[in-house]
């Protein structure tokens, strides 16, 4: 076939596409020779049933590993008992603290312990009183019920200053208390600072509670979370956790990754990855194969390839997971030793439309 037919072949499919309806899986009767004529060559499809995807991560604490201590009311911090990098327990003091509405509280505390205290001591009378028969059963159970508000006072009062992480000391200071375990990672307190109410003084992590926090690019296969993840060099194991897109606007992905075996990472240092992704999502849409990106053809928006058979070639839709310049993933019903036409493809176009 000339040059200048086979040219006018290409066009006419071309044309003809867009005026057809979507093309299903079929066979074109093609012969060696045909083949040859028309300039059409095969290449083999690589299994990519499982792929391998390396990409670089950061290692990030997760966000309940991190626990801000703030200055529950306006005031100063006088000292600061803890450093940077000290292991402290829940409960722990980390600095003195002064403010008149934190002294308030404290009175209103100890008021409270203080009638608590009182209640108690008449709910011990009154019951004596009431078991000799001495006063009314009316009386013994106003009794009860004053011990009841005043311990539920004092209840409040604690629930109060323990929410404002506020300790009282065995001499009556007040003192900054650790709202969790964990490392001392910042401090912002001064002592002899004036600070507003809820300005961060320290930040306590725990540094076991690592993930992982992956940006890979639009031309990889689609994951959809639960694929496995490596950090080989430093024995850290973990899989993928949530995918949501960037919004740079470039189409790539965002991808958090818990960790089942740490290994030796530390928050804040970029390790390369591997992210795996198994044979099981392809399986449930057809066989995964990694193609030459020149093999792929578009009809009417949707994706297909053109498979070498015995005395001929079958035209196949696919789904494309991912393209590069090179390559293209792709699933489908194809067979997995399948040999895709990579050139002469307006020809086997023309052909596919013209048997409509």
């Amino acid at each position: 076939m000339s040059f200048r037919r086979r040219l006018a072949l290409t066009a006419f499919a071309v044309s003809a596409l867009t005026c057809i309806a979507p093309v299903q899986a079929r066979t074109l009767p093609l012969s060696a020779a045909q083949a040859q004529a028309l300039g059409i060559r095969f290449a083999a499809a690589e299994n990519a049933a499982h792929i391998e995807i390396g990409t670089t991560a950061r290692v990030v604490l997760r966000p309940d590993a991190q626990f801000v201590v703030a200055a529950p009311y306006p005031g100063m911090v006088s000292q600061v008992l803890v450093a940077i990098g000290q292991s402290v327990k829940k409960g722990q003091p980390l600095a003195l603290f002064a403010s008149p509405q934190m002294f308030e509280a404290s009175r209103a505390l100890a008021e409270a312990r203080s009638q608590a205290e009182l209640a108690q001591l008449a709910l011990k009378r009154d019951r004596q009183l009431h078991d000799d028969g001495i006063i009314a059963g009316s009386r013994w159970e106003t009794t009860q019920a004053r011990a009841r508000e005043a311990a539920a006072a004092v209840r409040a009062r604690e629930a109060e200053m323990a929410a404002a992480g506020i300790g009282v000391g065995p001499r009556g200071e007040a003192r900054m208390v650790a709202g969790r375990d964990g490392l001392i990672a910042e401090i912002h307190a001064v002592p002899g600072t004036r600070v507003d109410a809820s300005a961060p003084l320290f930040r306590i992590v725990d540094p076991d509670a690592l993930e992982l926090d992956l940006l890979v690019g639009r031309d990889v296969p689609t994951i959809r979370g639960g694929e496995r993840v490596e950090v080989r060099q430093r024995g850290a194991a973990g899989k993928v956790a949530g995918v949501v897109p960037s919004s740079d606007g470039t189409g790539a992905v965002r991808i958090r990754a818990t960790l089942d075996t740490r290994g030796s990472l530390q928050a804040g240092e970029s390790v390369g990855v591997v992210v795996h992704l198994g044979s099981g999502a392809a399986s449930q849409s057809g066989v995964r194969l990694r193609v030459p990106v020149a093999a792929l053809t578009y009809t009417q928006g949707k994706a297909g390839v053109f498979v070498a058979v015995k005395d001929g070639v079958v035209y196949h839709p696919v789904t494309v997971d991912a393209t590069d310049d090179a390559f293209a993933t792709v699933r489908g019903a194809l067979p997995a030793n399948a040999r895709v036409a990579v050139t002469g493809i307006g020809a086997l176009k023309g052909m596919l439309v013209g048997g409509q």
